[in-house]
């Protein structure tokens, strides 16, 4: 039938015409923007799948920096516990070499001088080591206080890993539990037991002094034969001695009273350096023991450090695997086959030209009506 209200073939070339173009648009937005779905109408359960594989990846890659972030600080309190460890060792050094009977309470004030200075550092090292802002050490010792940190390593709420540092008990880092040189009382009672026999020991100087003084000044006199009221027999009386006396019972009574004095002073300075020399050598002892106590402590600790850094590198290889699987998988769903796009290019465009052609000769067939009206 032929009719000319309504061109069958110039609608279907249309029609042909729109459809090849639209793939061609889709073909072009495509291979332009490199992803397969650019909307929801391209693949609407496929970029839900995508849309949710992408929330995974980019919380899995902030998972991994997260726990790069927790290695660091792993690595940082761990340093710092290398450091205290090394002056925990000197300290112990020193202590056996303050236990040995070979040095005297000077030598041991010295040693417990530098000893006194690795204390303090230590300290300072737990007190003020922090990471970001974050103190990292306890020093209570109460196991409630041990510091514990979460370190989120992976997209989703639980996935977690807990790094905890041990409270370190301080309580013997001060001059008491690293001590060397015995308690303050037996130093004290050394110190005035050796003031003690400096002055014995100038009183004796002074008896003697004396006592050549009183020998001198009879010898003058006898010398002269000098009555009792010549000078040198004043200076015999003043000192205590007569002429016609026994100057020699005087003399020994000075020279014993004088050693005497120095013995008695003698016999107190060793006493009291016995008592010192063994309130150091337990003192010593003590420090021994504190020091290991606190060597065990620390190793304790970077030991649970190391087992956590060891633990948080799994994760972030574990993570670094499934950020590409992942990634592959989301690639797969909407990202570009360029081999398939260029060809429905291709087709899209040679559809496109041959419908615009059928349309043009679908629009000129109608002029075949004017013949029968000829």
């Amino acid at each position: 039938m032929t009719v000319i209200g309504t061109n069958i073939s110039a609608l279907r070339s249309a029609n042909a015409s729109a459809g090849a173009s639209m793939a061609l648009s889709t073909a072009m937005e495509r291979l332009s923007t490199g992803k397969r779905i650019n909307s929801a109408k391209d693949d609407a359960a496929g970029m839900a799948i995508a849309t949710s594989m992408a929330s995974q990846v980019r919380g899995m890659n902030q998972g991994i920096r997260n726990a790069n972030d927790g290695i660091a600080l792993a690595q940082t309190a761990d340093g710092s516990l290398g450091e205290v460890t090394n002056m925990l060792q000197r300290v112990r050094e020193l202590t056996v070499q303050a236990k040995s009977g070979t040095y005297g309470s000077d030598d041991r004030a010295n040693i417990q001088t530098e000893i006194t200075a690795l204390t303090g550092q230590i300290n300072d090292v737990l007190d003020k080591t922090e990471f970001n802002g974050v103190k990292l050490f306890d020093k209570t010792g109460v196991a409630a206080n041990s510091k514990s940190l979460t370190i989120q390593v992976g997209a989703n709420a639980g996935d977690t890993v807990a790094l905890k540092i041990d409270s370190i008990d301080g309580s013997k880092l001060n001059s008491t539990g690293l001590n060397v040189t015995g308690t303050v009382a037996t130093t004290n009672a050394l110190s005035t037991a050796k003031a003690g026999q400096v002055t014995a020991q100038t009183t004796n100087d002074a008896n003697v002094q004396t006592l050549n003084d009183k020998q001198t000044a009879l010898a003058i006199a006898k010398a002269k034969g000098q009555t009792d009221t010549s000078a040198e027999q004043t200076a015999v009386d003043n000192a205590g001695l007569a002429i016609n006396g026994d100057p020699a019972s005087n003399d020994a009574a000075i020279k014993a009273g004088s050693q005497a004095l120095l013995a008695a002073a003698n016999l107190t300075v060793s006493a009291a350096q016995t008592a010192a020399d063994t309130s150091a050598t337990n003192a010593g002892a003590t420090t021994l023991t504190n020091v290991d106590n606190l060597l065990d402590k620390v190793n304790s600790v970077r030991a649970g450090l190391g087992a956590t850094q060891n633990r948080i590198q799994s994760v972030v290889n574990n993570l670094t695997t499934n950020v590409t699987n992942l990634s592959d998988a989301k690639s797969r769903i909407e990202d570009t086959d360029f081999s398939a796009e260029t060809t429905a290019l291709a087709k899209a465009q040679i559809l496109s030209q041959a419908s615009t052609a059928m349309l043009s000769q679908a629009n000129q067939s109608q002029q075949s009506v004017l013949k029968l009206l000829q």
